[in-house]
């Protein structure tokens, strides 16, 4: 293919510029569309596993089995701290959490709500997760008061409990006695999720005298890696672990969160329909363009084979000029869609017009402000598709053309 075809295609395609306008800005805004969609679903699923992961279990956690379907207390690790120290000697370990994990009642002198407490570390638990970030009143145990508890502000707000009101823990321990603790409010968090209204926080050695386990066990090791790419190895090099206790497993947030990842699938099924529906539109304008063209073009289709210009060479001007127009709409799209994206990658791009209710996906709020990062990559796979689906959809009307015979094209006129 030399220069001269090329120049000679190119002038072909614009000799209607109306047409040739038409499906540019066709082709364009498609791939404008899916380069921007793609790079804001990226990055809004990237928000809602952090979300996860922060508030959660981190990118692993380590338990017995089945303690991650029902939480019971009986289900707890007799012998952590080898587990721990192996955890704090790998070099992919970024930080940990031991905790114990039961569900209890709570009451003040004005209230009373079913809670799940978490006891922990502090210094450990604000490596692992936000809470001691989301602080609205007083402080995430820096006081190192004995008998303290923070609560989520609407537990709070049912208990009528402020800064230092006195709240009385009520469970069972694993041995079948009553646990009954007084404990004073150091600290009120607020995330906007259920953790708000369920959940509070302890420390690791009062939660476990509650429950009456030694002090060497816990519910439940938090993880977060410094790489999750390598959570696989990591894994395996736990299982590897010898001295290990029996039933003990390590999961991935995947296993934990199971509901969030079946929600992500579904989203990206939805993306992928979408994307298939753009492409569909694009395909049609493509198409709509080239016919128009050969039928337009049929006499003078009829006099190049006339003197002789191969049917080959017919059917690679027409495949030729389709992708010329295909590729000045992908280039004007990609510029558009990676302008987008950097535009709401520094306002943000919010969903809140959508509706009134907060999203909340396992009891964690996912925030309706995203900020989309261009990714090269999904501009690679729009282009890709475009240009097949072009060639595709191209085929068919340069056969056609390359099949006309030089008599009857001349005589279309």
């Amino acid at each position: 293919m030399n220069l001269y075809f090329l120049k000679l295609c190119w002038k072909n395609i614009w000799r209607n510029r109306r047409r040739t306008l038409i499906t540019v800005n066709a082709i364009g805004l498609g791939v404008m569309a899916l380069v921007f969609l793609r790079n804001y679903y990226d990055s809004f699923h990237e928000q809602v596993i952090h979300n996860i992961i922060r508030y959660h279990s981190g990118h692993l956690a380590v338990a017995i089995k089945n303690f991650e379907k029902n939480s019971s207390t009986q289900l707890y690790l007799k012998k952590s701290p080898p587990i721990v120290n192996w955890l704090k000697t790998q070099e992919n370990t970024r930080a940990l959490s031991e905790r114990v994990i039961f569900s209890g009642l709570a009451s003040s002198a004005r209230g009373s709500t079913n809670i799940m407490v978490m006891g922990i570390r502090p210094s450990e638990e604000s490596k692992v997760t936000d809470f001691a970030n989301k602080l609205i009143q007083g402080t995430f145990f820096s006081e190192q008061k004995d008998k303290s508890i923070v609560l989520g502000a609407k537990a709070a707000e049912t208990l009528h409990a402020v800064i230092g009101s006195k709240i009385v823990l009520l469970t069972q321990g694993v041995d079948g006695s009553v646990g009954n603790e007084l404990f004073r409010v150091e600290g009120i968090f607020e995330t906007g999720s259920d953790a708000d209204k369920s959940l509070a926080f302890i420390d690791l050695k009062e939660a476990r005298a509650i429950l009456s386990i030694s002090d060497e066990s816990s519910h439940q090791i938090a993880i977060v890696l410094k790489d999750e790419e390598k959570l696989n190895d990591f894994r395996s090099s736990f299982e590897a672990l010898e001295g290990k206790e029996p039933n003990v497993q390590m999961l991935s947030w995947k296993e934990l969160q199971r509901p969030v990842v079946a929600m992500i699938e579904l989203d990206r099924a939805v993306n992928r329909m979408l994307m298939f529906l753009i492409l569909g539109v694009a395909a049609l304008g493509i198409a709509n363009s080239i016919l128009m063209s050969i039928m337009e073009r049929t006499k003078e289709f009829g006099v190049m084979l006339a003197i002789g210009t191969a049917k080959e060479e017919v059917m690679k001007m027409v495949i030729t000029e389709t992708l010329l127009l295909t590729g000045v709409g992908v280039l004007l799209g990609n510029l558009f869609g990676v302008l987008v994206t950097t535009f709401f990658n520094q306002v943000g791009f919010d969903l809140r017009w959508l509706t009134s209710k907060d999203f909340v996906i396992q009891g964690a709020v996912v925030q309706t402000v995203s900020y989309p990062i261009v990714r090269f990559s999904n501009s690679l796979v729009v282009t890709t598709v475009i240009v097949i689906l072009a060639l595709a959809v191209s085929y068919f009307p340069a056969r056609q053309a390359g099949r006309l015979t030089p008599i009857k094209a001349l005589r279309s006129h």
